[in-house]
């Protein structure tokens, strides 16, 4: 059914309403409906969600079967039996002996274990002690009986369940079908990956990030080339996957590809909602196709992350109530403290990437500078902190919450490094990861007069710097021995640099030294102040009387 209104305008709706209004709009849209079941093969269901019970068919053991190696004997035989007056049992009678799992001979009830019988010849056994009925004997159904629960309905199998439902007689069983999500990526100028990409055009990472992403939880996940940038065609992918998935997943791009995601959803279903008071992630728009969600995301692999786990998860769990009961949030969370303090724009609620590590036992949180578009900003954070749209900043050690972005977090194998940058720190990461494969090396540039106050205030492991001192002429000693130490520090150099000045190719200006900076049209990109390279230049361009 078309709908003639048009699409909402792009606001900034708070994230709690517009989460409870998603889920509202599922609810009732889906009218209770639930994933279909199907039958696999017991060895293809493991991470799997059983859709019934599981009961066993066989008891396993299924017969009396020999628990131990030994003799097989009736138990009445060794009543009379003791040290001094054996039950002398001659070899050439047959005397059965059995392996352990073995099924136990006609008329025996116990094994006598080889270690407890004395042979005084090659004829004779002699029964030293008696031997009590079904001793060392596994009754039927010992470890599952027939008709014995197996499986709850609605537990994901792991390999751990096996050998029992294997044991019991399964060969196939019902699980809960895998949800499905369709990714298509708006853009002109997107190629897929593989492709090198020439001036103007992006290699699309974001859609096959998201398909992973779908894969960790458990879902089918399919991705489409990119829809080109007009309303009409990017209606027609609507339609065409329009009940084929039970989310469909647009990557929308810039703001022109919301705009035109959110009118060709309002032209061929509905657009219920655009816009979420959210950094980053601001542009998600929500909307169904026929009976499909249909959620649309920024092209930008942080703000994409971020939408996919606070609006597509919650749409797949609400598909199944085994799902939505094992469900706790894509984010485990963990208690640290904030080393610098970080600023958030009032009326936004905003998800700040961090760093962190275990300092004495206390975890320590780092905010990750760059943007939201930063790819190696997201492979690298081990959390995001949230904070609420009435807070402007959180001051420095301040206790703040992380949603973990890792599973089984091991923050005792984090180096935490504050201060400088530079890249030797990528080499020396790979070094330490080859010889110590349980450290994991994290670096923030902060400055280095801020990592030397990180380390003094106890909030890293190391502070990186190369503070030069005019007073002295020297690097770093001369600000450590100005801070109050609670304990002995070590220096160590990490590495030299050259520092220069970066000239355009052929150096057209004829740039030979500082001196050449004042020349007229010239334009000058300087370092940070506070910076350790802008303190040496500043002070090389004072001694040398450059102004």
């Amino acid at each position: 059914m078309r709908l003639t209104e048009p699409a909402p305008r792009l606001s900034d709706i708070p994230l709690d309403e517009a989460l409870e209004r998603w889920s509202s709009d599922l609810d009732f849209r889906r009218n209770s409906k639930e994933l279909p079941s199907q039958l696999v093969g017991v060895e293809e269901s493991v991470g799997r969600l059983t859709s019934e019970t599981v009961v066993a068919r066989l008891s396993s053991p299924s017969y009396y079967a020999a628990a131990t190696s030994g003799l097989a004997i009736a138990s009445h035989r060794t009543v009379s039996a003791s040290p001094d007056s054996p039950v002398v049992l001659e070899l050439r009678e047959g005397i059965p002996f059995v392996e352990t799992g073995h099924p136990m001979p006609e008329g025996c009830d116990t094994v006598i274990p080889f270690f407890e019988l004395r042979s005084p010849d090659d004829y004779q056994l002699h029964v030293c002690r008696p031997s009590a009925p079904w001793r060392n004997v596994r009754p039927i159904g010992e470890d599952l009986a027939a008709g014995e629960v197996i499986l709850p309905k609605g537990h994901r199998v792991r390999s751990l369940d096996l050998g029992a439902l294997i044991a019991g007689g399964i060969s196939e069983l019902e699980v809960e079908a895998q949800p499905r999500i369709r990714i298509i990526p708006i853009g002109n100028d997107l190629v897929e990956p593989g492709r090198v990409p020439i001036a103007g055009q992006k290699i699309d990472h974001t859609s096959p990030f998201l398909a992973a992403l779908g894969q960790e939880y458990d879902i089918l996940t399919k991705r489409y080339p990119p829809v080109e940038e007009r309303r009409d065609t990017v209606a027609a992918a609507l339609e065409t996957h329009m009940g084929r998935c039970d989310l469909l997943v647009v990557c929308a791009g810039h703001d022109r590809g919301t705009t035109l995601l959110a009118d060709a959803l309002a032209e061929v279903g509905e657009c219920t909602l655009r816009g979420v008071a959210i950094r980053p992630g601001n542009s998600v728009v929500l909307g169904f196709v026929g009976e499909t969600p249909v959620l649309g995301l920024s092209s930008h692999l942080v703000p994409a992350y971020l939408g996919f786990c606070l609006f597509g998860l919650p749409a797949i769990r609400s598909l199944s109530k085994a799902r939505l009961r094992e469900y706790r949030g894509p984010w485990r969370k963990q208690t640290a403290k904030l080393a610098l303090g970080c600023d958030s724009a009032e009326g936004v609620e905003e998800f700040l990437r961090v760093k962190m590590g275990m300092v004495d036992s206390q975890a320590i949180a780092v905010a990750e500078s760059g943007g939201h578009g930063t790819l190696m900003s997201l492979a690298k954070a081990d959390g995001m902190i949230r904070i609420p749209s009435n807070v402007d900043s959180i001051p420095r050690d301040s206790e703040v919450e992380v949603l973990c972005l890792r599973e089984g977090i091991n923050l005792t194998g984090h180096l935490l490094i504050l201060g400088t940058h530079d890249i030797s720190y990528d080499l020396l990461r790979d070094h330490l990861h080859e010889r110590y494969p349980q450290v994991r090396l994290h670096t923030a540039a902060v400055g280095g007069r801020t990592g030397l106050d990180c380390l003094v205030r106890g909030l890293c492991h190391g502070a990186a710097a190369h503070l030069f001192d005019e007073s002295t002429g020297e690097y770093n000693v001369p600000f450590l021995q100005s801070m109050e130490w609670s304990e002995p520090v070590i220096v160590i150099q990490v590495f030299k640099r050259w520092l220069g000045l970066a000239v355009a190719p052929g150096n057209p200006l004829g740039i030979q030294g500082l001196q050449d900076l004042t020349k007229p049209g010239l334009r000058f990109v300087n370092r940070q102040p506070g910076s350790g390279t802008r303190s040496l230049l500043d002070y090389q361009l004072r001694t040398q009387g450059v102004d």
